[in-house]
């Protein structure tokens, strides 16, 4: 019973008020609530949740084990409270405990959370029901008990690991399928029936983390595995129960994965001559001349006596076209096709690469002239009168006269076929059934109807067929680290320009490759021409007078700007008080490139325009994180990567850093050797000297930046 607050009493109860505010305190005993009851849902043990149903125990692996819950005091809500948890556990919800436990006493105070409490629970029987629960104590009295929770326990281990199989990749001592090709590996439960999982590891490293869960326990349970290489592979795995026990993790199985496949054709077309091409990689097959088949300047090329031919590399199928006896590819299995294109004329549709079934190709790569775009195709069936219903047409504009590289792929694993330009993924189609086209392989042309149809008007070069999907992705297992459909649109670099500025006399600088754009002096030839030693190279160099504007120009464009492309030059500053180009492309109004030298930064630099306009230009650049060190050689390379749409600056080999270029336009105008080109002059003149220039297609790798530094073509 309550007391008035009279007399004595109201200063004992004064104090008793004040006490709480200085130091925590439970509450008056004649006024304390135990604590609530708590809820099985916040119990664990060894972390797992508790289990209300008898006939479903939590199952665990340990006969020691910490016991956890929430609890809270209800006269924590208006005063600092201790709490504690004590834990019971028992045989089957016995009322004679085998054990208790309880955890320290923690202050509970008003608008805090209530914290987890734990305590220890030891030597607990295996294989039979155990039940545990939990309440609150607060030092006066304990609070009602929680719900039982129900665990079995067992330690005992399986017996062995789960067993593997595989029929992609079957243990045979052969070779099959391919890094970053995927099988199917079945893992079944080897004699232990109570397995709930497999876990795996397709490395080494013998990690077993992967986990696979079979429909039953110890059931066979089917998973995809993907080889990060070739060579020897191991599967290692382990067994676990509904314990939570594991087998040890084992090798179980053995496998060898076959190297990336060569491709099965490759028409390099560098004949340069004839009315036939030949295939390199398989002896004897060559793709005759129907029609007046010629020979132009190519967009790959190849090394000739030191050199580096362009000339006549690629066939023109303007009147004519090439075609092989027999089929080079299974097209219903899955192949890729690549090849370099030249369009001349986009007024009607036309097939650059095919092979021919018995009434229709068995695919196509070509242009489709109603749509203005690139397109992949292939027809669900071969017969009279049907069509090329599935396909793939290109987002990305088709300009005339351009060498473009065109890639088509058939996955008949996911029914997918896919198209890509310069490297670049336009899309997929769904392709369904397949079928195999066993007529010739068609160069410059397709088949309708049963009769050759879509000539190629223009040209076609560096043809290639694989048996496989070619991997799109950077990976090791190419010598670029690059993807090979990356590799595939950016690499050889091809020569579009080579002025090694060791004249002595003469009004132009020799180009070197086969293009043939000599440079133009414009400049006093006798200080000009040897005018500097490179001291790196010991070869001589020009030396050009920024002041009078000195430079060397050619008369047209070597390079397309809005195609991958690199630009190299060995370098020395005389003059850092002002901006200097080295080397750039002209446009109408600016350069469609640039690469030099930034006199605020105070360092190298090598840029793109974002548009050709005239005034105070909008351009995308990287710059060095080296100074400029005046009258020193440096070796400066920027590339021009269409696939990635990004630009990079290498220093003396070293990469200096990449940025996001934002796509690029074609500067139709002059190579310029010294200066800043456009349309009506030069700016940004070079003060200095400048030896050993090259300008390619493609974008340079490690080899190829080192074999420029030194002098050689890549």
């Amino acid at each position: 019973m309550r007391h008035p607050l009279t007399g004595s009493t109201v200063v004992a109860a004064t104090a008793a008020l004040v006490l709480p505010l200085l130091s925590p305190s439970p509450a008056l005993a004649d006024d304390n609530r135990p604590p609530d009851r708590p809820d099985a849902a916040t119990l664990t043990a060894r972390g797992e949740a508790c289990s209300t149903d008898k006939q479903v125990p939590t199952l665990l692996n340990d006969t020691t084990l910490t016991l956890s819950g929430l609890f809270a005091d209800p006269d924590a809500e208006t005063a600092p409270q201790e709490v504690k948890g004590q834990f019971e556990w028992s045989l089957d919800g016995a009322d004679q405990p085998l054990g208790t436990a309880e955890s320290p006493y923690i202050w509970q105070r008003p608008d805090n959370t209530p914290r987890i409490l734990s305590a220890s629970a030891g030597d607990l029987p295996e294989e039979v029901l155990v039940s545990y629960r939990a309440r609150g104590h607060d030092g006066q009295a304990g609070g009602e008990w929680s719900d039982w929770c129900w665990i079995e326990i067992s330690t005992s281990r399986p017996e062995a690991p789960p067993q593997v199989t595989s029929e992609d990749y079957p243990d045979d001592d052969r070779f099959h399928g391919a890094p970053l090709q995927a099988g199917d590996f079945t893992f079944t439960g080897n004699g232990v029936e109570d397995a709930v999982a497999y876990y795996h590891d397709a490395g080494s490293g013998g990690s077993c983390t992967t986990r696979v869960d079979p429909d039953e326990p110890g059931g066979s349970v089917t998973v995809s595995i993907t080889p990060k290489d070739d060579g020897p592979r191991s599967v290692y795995a382990r067994s676990v129960d509904a314990y939570g026990n594991s087998s040890d993790c084992e090798l179980v199985y053995s496998f060898l994965v076959a190297p990336l496949a060569d491709p099965v054709a490759y028409f390099p077309l560098n004949e340069g001559e004839g009315t036939s091409a030949s295939d390199l990689l398989e002896q004897g097959r060559t793709a005759a001349g129907t029609g007046d088949v010629g020979w132009t300047r190519g967009r790959v090329g190849e090394r000739r006596g030191g050199g580096y031919r362009l000339e006549g590399a690629a066939v023109d199928t303007a009147d004519g076209h090439l075609r092989t006896e027999a089929a080079v590819v299974d097209t219903s299995a899955a192949f890729t096709v690549s090849a370099w294109v030249r369009l001349d004329g986009t007024g009607s549709d036309a097939v650059a690469v095919s092979q021919d079934g018995e009434h229709l190709s068995g695919f196509q790569l070509g242009y489709d002239a109603s749509e203005e775009a690139w397109f992949f195709q292939q027809a669900s069936q071969d017969a009279p009168g049907t069509g090329f219903d599935h396909r793939v047409a290109s987002t990305a504009p088709v300009q005339a006269g351009v060498w473009t590289q065109l890639i088509g792929q058939h996955d008949p694993a996911t029914g997918e076929m896919a198209l890509y330009v310069d490297g670049v993924r336009q899309g997929g189609a769904d392709r369904g059934p397949s079928w195999s086209a066993e007529g010739p392989f068609v160069i410059g042309g397709g088949q309708e109807q049963g009769a050759f149809a879509r000539g190629w008007p223009g040209a076609v070069d560096d043809v290639k067929v694989w048996s496989r999907l070619l991997i799109d992705e950077d990976t090791h297992l190419t010598w670029s680290d690059r993807s090979e459909v990356w590799e595939t649109a950016n690499q050889p670099l091809a020569p579009e320009g080579s002025w090694r500025l060791e004249e002595s006399d003469g009004a132009a600088a020799t180009d070197s490759s086969d293009h043939g754009l000599d440079a133009t002096l414009h400049g006093d030839p006798d200080t000009v021409w040897n005018g500097a030693l490179n001291d790196w190279l010991f070869t001589p160099a020009v030396l050009l007078d920024g002041a009078e504007q000195e430079h060397l120009r050619t008369d047209g464009a070597a390079l397309r700007t809005d195609r991958s492309f690199t630009a190299s030059a060995w370098v020395r500053l005389d003059d850092g008080t002002a901006d200097a180009v080295a080397l750039s492309q002209s446009g109408e109004h600016t350069s469609g490139f640039a690469l030099g030298y930034d006199a605020e930064l105070g360092g190298w630099v090598f840029e793109t325009a974002v548009e050709d306009v005239q005034g105070e230009e909008e351009v995308h650049r990287v710059t060095s994180t080296v100074g400029a060190r005046m009258g020193e050689w440096v070796h400066l390379i920027g590339t021009y990567d269409h696939t990635d749409g990004t630009l990079t600056l290498y220093v003396d080999g070293s990469r200096e850093g990449t940025a996001a270029s934002g796509g690029a336009w074609h500067a139709e105008g002059d190579v310029v050797i010294g200066a800043a080109g456009h349309a009506d002059g030069v700016g940004r003149s070079w003060t200095g000297a400048l030896g050993s220039v090259h300008v390619f297609q493609g974008v340079a790798l490690k080899d190829d930046l080192s074999r420029l530094q030194i002098g050689y073509l890549p």
